[in-house]
C-alpha cells in the first residue's frame, strides 16, 4: 500500500510540475524506480514498473513498451553495475539519479527520432538538461531520507 501511494505521489508531482513550469520536464519517477531497484526483489521491481509504465503511458504521449523497455533496461544495467558504497556518498547519488535517468529517457529520444524529427520538437535541449539535473538532485534527496531513516530505526542501509 505504501508502494502504491509513492507511484501516485510521484506521478502528481510528475503531472503539477509539467503543468506549472511550462512542459519542462523534472524527473521524479527515476528516484522511485532507483529505491523500488535496490530495496526489493527484482520480480517485484518489474511488478511496479510495469504498473508505473501503464499510469505514465495514459499521462505521457509515450508508448507503453518504450517506457517499459526503458525502465527495465536501466534497471537492469543498474543492478548489474552496483556499487556497494555508493548510498554514502551524495556525488555519487547525484551521478546515479543523471545516469539512471539517461537510460530509461534515452529509448523516449529514439522513438521521438523515428517518429518525429527532433529539430523540429521545441526547447528539445533545456527539458532533457532539467530531467537529468532534477533526476540526480530528487535521488540524492530521496536517498538521504532513506539513509537517515534507515539508521533511526537501527538498519544498515
Amino acid at each position: 500500500m505504501r508502494d502504491l501511494l509513492l507511484i501516485f505521489l510521484t506521478l502528481f508531482l510528475q503531472i503539477t510540475a509539467a503543468r506549472i513550469f511550462g512542459g519542462l520536464f523534472f524527473d521524479f519517477l527515476t528516484p522511485l524506480l532507483l529505491l523500488f531497484s535496490i530495496t526489493k526483489p527484482f520480480k517485484e521491481t518489474i511488478l511496479w514498473t510495469l504498473l508505473i509504465g501503464l499510469l505514465i503511458s495514459a499521462v505521457y504521449p509515450q508508448p507503453v513498451l518504450v517506457l517499459l523497455t526503458g525502465f527495465v533496461v536501466a534497471q537492469w544495467l543498474w543492478r548489474v553495475s552496483f556499487f556497494e558504497n555508493w548510498r554514502r556518498k551524495p556525488g555519487m547519488v547525484f551521478l546515479a539519479g543523471v545516469t539512471f535517468s539517461f537510460m530509461w529517457q534515452v529509448c523516449g529520444v529514439l522513438f521521438a527520432a523515428v517518429t518525429t524529427d527532433l529539430l523540429s520538437m521545441p526547447l528539445f535541449l533545456p527539458p532533457l538538461l532539467s530531467s537529468f539535473v532534477s533526476a540526480g538532485l530528487f535521488t540524492v534527496i530521496v536517498f538521504r531520507v532513506a539513509m537517515f531513516k534507515a539508521e533511526l530505526e537501527g538498519r544498515a542501509w
